[in-house]
């Protein structure tokens, strides 16, 4: 694993743990209020307790939403460092990638020797055996 996929591991497990404290907290909460329902007896006092736990329920929802809105910008972010860093350093994996497959195009022509250029006045030429 290289440095972006344990950012990015260490981002999911962060983005979990946010989402289970969410829950908790309004499980807890919620929990308060079924007791405090099963207590009292005027409508009124019901209707507020059902109209106070409506609105925990809704702040938890905004809450989450608002948790996966941040988890996806700061992945996002990750994703877009790790192209600009892969672009300007490839891995040897992506460098092997690239040879076999200039390998696979000059076998496939039927030549032997490719001439590559690297940039104004550099030039290689690659001979397959």
């Amino acid at each position: 694993m290289n440095e972006f996929d344990t950012k990015a591991h260490a981002l999911r497990l962060q983005y979990k743990a946010q989402r289970i404290q969410i829950q908790k907290e309004c499980d807890l909460a919620v929990g308060h209020i079924n007791t405090d329902l099963g207590r009292v007896k005027t409508i009124e006092a019901r209707e507020a307790l059902w109209a106070e736990k409506q609105r925990i329920y809704e702040a938890t929802r905004q809450s989450m939403k608002y948790n996966r809105l941040c988890y996806r910008q700061q992945l996002d972010l990750l994703q877009e460092e790790s192209r600009a860093h892969f672009a300007a350093n490839p891995s040897r994996t992506m460098v092997r990638r690239a040879i076999a497959m200039i390998a696979r195009h000059a076998y496939n022509t039927g030549q032997s020797t490719l001439t590559v250029q690297i940039g104004k006045n550099r030039h290689s030429v690659l001979s397959f055996a």
